[in-house]
């Protein structure tokens, strides 16, 4: 088969009617972008079925109509037709030629065609399946279908294997089971529903046919057994009434004896929580106070400890002042006997020196006093030398002593500033500790207050929830004991209703016989609001009983068996027979003028409307007045022609007569007795509902209060823990305050310490640069003195023999002198230094005496600060012991007065659940007797009503005596007719009728089965084949894909391979390539174009496996190099001679290859044309 043409008209930008002829071999497409080339593409996908409109490149499918352009209108209607030549009939159809053929309008409508025939899309879809070709199949390969091959998952490629294998079509028949299994599914369930609820309905019917047998027989020794069980019972019923009457007193006086106790007990729990209260509050306030002692006493305690530290640094300090004393004390000494040492040694030096000085006065008296002068002036410049450099020594030994005093304040200095920091240090500390002690505190404090607030709380909604459950309980037993009387009574009318007491006998019968046809009486068909009640009971009187039945042949049928039973008489009042009965319209006027009048009695009342005919008849004609007054007035407007009814009972009857009164025991008719057992059981209602709303708030209250015990019962450790941190919390911080306090009176005598070292070392400041001066200048004097002395000398050589001989041994004397002169002041100021640090030491132990008195006085100050805080303490100490004692006491006698109000609250729960028990049991009692009178009364009127009987005539009858024989006689007999039920005369036919339509649908279900079955079985089949074909395939496209590869690529190696072979109908298909150069690597990483070339290796591998009559090829090579597509180009010549290739491309290599060239060109704007060219003609 091969596509002949491709016809375009209207389609996209294809505006003109455009015919593409297409020859055997490779026939290329080209043009610039944008020139209609892809719509080409497009239409024969459209054409094919394509349902697409995105795919398209459209939002709706009349997209693809031609939308106009600057110079032509739209068109109204597109139409794509495709011409094959199908002489080898690849396409099942019995035509050499098949032209498919698509239309579509502007409105949505299209038409498809096959040969000019109307086809559905789904013949068309069908035709192509599994052949190749299609919108959707390999024949069809775009660009973005080979990179969707590459880039897609294992998964997704299965379905070219699977186009390949042409398993589609089983695919889509699958599908098609699948549904048809689930249809069938769904007929086999609602055939499934059917059955059972004919099985439901049949099994009934069947017993239904077989029980009217038994009917009449077990009735008529029923009615037998039943009037001696009423004459028995009504015995008995007489006897339990007195007993209970008598049981019922003695109750009343149980109640009130339990009542007082209960009250008393009720008193008692009060006056032991208001005692429990006032001792809560004494409690709570002397754990305030024993709290603030507690806080007293840590911080006495406190004080005392820091007192005692005082005293300890006061003795370390005196210790320290003592040792500095007795050390400064033996330096004293030893100072002492160095000045008595050099005081003696000074003594002789002394001696000396006037012994030299007297030799030299004697050798100085023999000399010329020239030279003697200048001698004289050379000793004197040597004396005053001396004396300079003795107060140099002086001055430097000053110094040396100044400085070793120096350095030690300096050392005591550095001492005292490590101790300063370490002391502030410290403090910091402390400080930050007291500020952290401070928050925790009150932290602690507002936890504390929190939690007793919250407690208070707790307590106050105990104290009010405990008092509203106690007013709930109260309320309870009142409503309960009103509920119980409403009960009583309600069940003792709803028995005689039940009983229909009050009806005529002949009426009852028929009420009780559930006759067919039968609706009810009058009574019962009616809702009468209570207003008029009464009237309407008078207005209708015995009417009240007749029976409403649907026609006449019902009341034929229910007199015959009043007849046939002697059950009494009736009045019936067919809805088909009846007729009603209407005022004139100038008597309709009156009464609606006429003030006081309530209205006609028809339209009064509620009633079915089917039951409109027989309310028209008995009351059509009534009217309801206010009262006496105004029914006379109307009636006398009316001339007595109309019954007239007051709300109170009385009748103006017509015709003129009148009747009225009341009873001294009044009567209650049927619609009051029905007025009241509706409203008595609104009533039971409502209070049933306010009872419940009692117990539930009771229940809510009760556990409010529990949980409220239970959350004060766990609040009090949390309470507790509170207080207990709060406390610590304080005793913390007050030991924090008092350190810091402490710690900063240290710092502060510390710094008073420094400061005085300070002092001193700014006098040695002073001191030095005096001394370091003087030694500067006394070091100027003797260098001038030094140079004097050199001068004299010089001069003095000159000077005679015996002079120089004399002076000589003058020079000497002087030398000496000199030395014992120098010894003796050099000893002068070693006493004066010597007494100068004796002096200072002096001072220093005059200074450290002060120091130890003010350090003992501040000991004296400290002792009577102690005396005064263990005075304090004691008398705390004292009363934290009384307070301590007392809450002990006061916590005993809490719990002692927990366990009395416990046990008091058990009492008064005892005393309330005896009252309770006493009014439940008196409430059961009145309620037994409430019924017991209904049941006599209800036996008596039974007896009348069902047998015309009175008890005293049922009792000459009887002749039975064992009422329990007879009650179960009768309920035996009850049960046998309960057992029957209804007797259904026409259940066999019925049955005959469900029992047919069962079997029927029983052999529909087994067919359904069957088909289900064979439909499943179908489906495995399906998936055989499909596996059988998949694999097949498969294996066929892989080798073939190993065998192109290298062909294609020139070298090289490729495998396809299944992802999961053990499952076939799921398994992905997985590619594996090895370009040359390469290495064996996953498709995903290879390059762009290795990977677009492998791609289409793989479609050239299907297309051998295989063959298609065409292929579509939209710029598939657009990825691959100049090289690659000369490999890509000479592989499509190989496929000519078996598949017809149409290529869109751009590429120079593909085109050179290409039998035939169309040139797709927009020479106007928007509107697509064709030019074709034959290169074997050019060529």
């Amino acid at each position: 088969m091969k596509l002949k043409s491709l016809t375009l008209n209207g389609f996209k930008s294809f505006a003109d009617k455009t015919k593409i002829e297409f020859q055997g071999g490779m026939t290329g497409i080209v043009g610039p972008n944008g020139s209609g080339k892809s719509n080409i593409i497009e239409a024969l996908r459209w054409a094919l079925g394509e349902q697409s409109a995105k795919s398209l490149r459209g939002g709706k499918m009349p997209d693809v109509i031609f939308a106009g352009s600057q110079t032509r209108a739209p068109l109204n209607h597109a139409e794509v037709e495709l011409e094959f030549d199908n002489s080898d009939h690849f396409l099942d159809l019995n035509a050499d030629q098949v032209v498919i053929s698509r239309k579509i309008y502007r409105n949505g409508d299209s038409d498809f065609l096959i040969n000019n025939a109307k086809v559905r899309l789904r013949d068309i879809v069908e035709l192509f399946m599994d052949t190749g070709l299609g919108r959707e199949s390999f024949s069809i390969i775009s660009q973005g279908k080979v990179e969707a091959i590459f880039n897609s998952k294992p998964q997704d490629r299965r379905v070219l294997i699977e186009e390949v294998a042409g398993v589609v079509k089983y695919k889509k028949e699958k599908q098609k089971a699948q549904q048809e299994l689930a249809e069938t599914t769904d007929h086999l369930d609602r055939v499934a529903d059917i059955i059972t609820e004919l099985r439901q309905q049949r099994e009934p019917l069947k017993e239904q046919a077989s029980i009217a047998k038994d009917y009449v027989d077990q009735k008529e020794e029923f009615d037998h057994y039943e009037k001696s069980r009423l004459v028995l019972e009504i015995e008995q019923r007489a006897k339990t009434k007195a007993q209970i009457e008598t049981k019922l007193s003695e109750i009343e006086k149980l109640l009130a004896t339990h009542t007082k106790h209960a009250e008393l007990q009720e008193q008692k729990s009060q006056q032991l929580a208001d005692k429990q209260a006032k001792l809560e509050a004494k409690l709570d306030e002397d754990q305030r106070e024993f709290n603030l002692l507690t806080g007293q006493r840590e911080k006495l305690i406190g004080r005392q400890d820091i007192s005692k530290h005082d005293d300890d640094l006061f003795k370390e300090r005196l210790a320290e002042f003592n040792e500095n004393i007795k050390r400064d004390e033996s330096l004293v000494a030893q100072l002492q006997a160095q000045v008595d040492d050099l005081t003696t040694q000074q003594a002789k030096a002394a001696s000396l020196q006037d012994k030299y000085t007297k030799q030299i006065q004697d050798i100085q008296a023999a000399l010329v006093d020239d030279p003697e002068t200048l001698a004289d002036q050379i000793e004197k410049l040597r004396q005053d030398l001396i004396d300079l450099m003795q107060a140099q020594v002086s001055a430097k030994n000053e110094l040396a002593y100044l400085e070793q005093e120096n350095k030690r304040n300096s050392d005591q200095k550095q001492a005292d500033k490590k101790r300063i920091t370490s002391a502030k240090e410290q403090l910091a500390t402390l400080k930050e500790k007291q500020a952290k002690a401070s928050k925790q505190a009150a932290e602690a404090k507002a936890a504390h207050a929190k939690l007793q607030a919250t407690v208070n709380e707790l307590q106050t909604q105990q104290t009010t929830a405990q008092r509203l459950r106690e007013d709930q309980q109260r309320r309870w037993l009142k409503a309960s004991e009103i509920l119980q009387k409403a009960r009583a009574q309600h069940e003792s009318l709803q028995n005689i209703a039940a009983n229909y007491a009050g009806y005529y006998h002949g009426v009852k019968a028929i009420l009780q016989a559930d006759l067919t046809g039968v609706v009810g009486s009058v009574a019962q068909r009616l809702k009468v609001p209570a207003k008029v009640a009464k009237a309407i009971d008078v207005a209708l009187g015995a009417q009240l009983q007749n029976v409403i039945v649907t026609d006449d042949k019902s009341a034929k049928a229910a007199i015959n068996y009043l007849t046939k039973q002697k059950a009494g008489r009736a009045t019936f009042l067919p809805r088909t027979t009846v007729k009603p009965r209407f005022l004139a319209q100038g008597h309709l006027q009156t009464v609606k003028q006429q003030a006081g009048v309530v209205g006609l009695a028809k339209d009064l009342v509620q009633y079915d409307p089917l039951d409109k005919p027989v309310v028209e008849h008995l009351l059509g004609a009534i009217v309801i007045a206010q009262d006496l007054d105004a029914a006379t007035k109307l009636a006398v407007k009316l001339n007595y022609s109309v019954k007239i009814v007051t709300l109170a009972g009385e009748v103006i009857n017509a015709g003129g007569s009148m009747t009225g009164g009341q009873d001294r025991k009044q009567r209650t008719g049927l619609l009051e007795q029905q007025q009241q057992v509706e409203k008595l059981a609104a009533d039971i209602t409502v209070m049933e509902q306010k009872l419940s709303q009692i117990e539930f708030e009771g229940g809510q209250t009760k556990e409010k209060v529990e949980q409220l015990v239970q959350e004060l019962e766990e609040m009090k450790p949390s309470e507790q823990q509170a207080l207990e941190e709060q406390q610590q919390a304080l005793k913390a911080l007050e030991r924090c305050e008092l350190e810091v306090e402490h710690q900063a009176k240290q710092v502060e005598q510390l710094e008073v310490i420094a400061s005085m070292s300070e002092a001193d070392q700014s006098q040695y400041e002073s001191k030095r640069q005096a001394l370091v001066e003087k030694q500067a200048t006394l070091a100027k004097d003797i260098e001038a003195k030094q140079n004097e002395i050199k001068l004299r000398v010089a001069l003095q050589k000159d000077t005679s023999a015996t002079q120089a001989k004399q002076q000589e041994t003058l020079n000497e004397l002087k030398q000496k002198e000199a030395i014992a002169k120098e010894r003796a002041q050099l000893l002068q100021v070693q006493v004066k230094e010597s007494q100068v640090q004796l002096d200072q030491t002096h001072a220093r132990i005059t200074k450290a005496q002060a120091k130890i008195t003010e350090i003992k006085e501040n000991q004296k100050q400290n002792q009577v600060r102690d005396t005064d805080i263990e005075a304090k303490r004691q008398d705390v100490e004292q009363r934290y012991e009384e307070l301590e004692q007392a809450i002990a006491d006061q916590k005993q006698k809490r719990q002692d007065l927990a366990v009395r109000l416990k046990n008091a609250q058990q009492e008064l729960k005892r005393a309330n659940e005896l009252r309770q028990a006493s009014l439940d049991e008196k409430s059961e009692i009145k309620a037994q007797l409430g019924s017991c009178k209904a049941d006599l009364a209800r036996d008596l009127d039974e007896l009348a009503q069902n047998y015309g009987l009175s008890y005293e005539m049922a009792k000459q009858e009887n002749q039975a005596t064992d009422l329990e024989f007879v009650k179960n006689k009768v309920h035996l007999l009850k049960l046998g007719i309960e057992e029957l039920g209804e007797v259904n005369l026409g259940a066999i036919s019925e049955f005959e009728r469900i029992n047919t339509r069962y079997e029927f649908l029983t052999q529909q279900q087994a067919d359904l089965l069957e088909a289900k079955a064979q439909l499943v079985q179908s489906m495995d089949e399906m998936d055989t084949e499909a596996k059988s074909r998949f694999k097949q395939a498969f294996d066929e496209v892989a080798a073939a894909f190993s065998e192109i590869f290298p062909q294609v690529f020139e070298g090289g190696k490729a495998l396809l391979s299944l992802t999961d072979p053990a499952d076939l109908l799921t398994t992905g298909v997985e590619i594996m390539a090895q370009p040359p150069g390469k290495k064996f690597q996953h498709l995903n990483l290879l390059s762009g174009g290795e990977r677009a070339l492998t791609a289409i290796v793989l479609l050239f591998a299907i297309l051998k496996v295989r063959p298609v009559p065409f292929v579509v090829l939209d710029e598939a090579e657009a990825a691959l190099d100049d090289a690659n597509v000369i490999r890509y180009s000479r592989y499509l010549q190989w496929f000519n001679a078996q598949t017809q290739f149409i290529v869109i491309t751009h590429r120079k290599g593909t085109m050179m290859n290409a039998d035939v060239l169309y040139g797709v060109t927009m020479q106007e704007s928007g509107v697509s044309k064709m030019v074709s060219v034959s290169l074997d003609e050019l060529a």
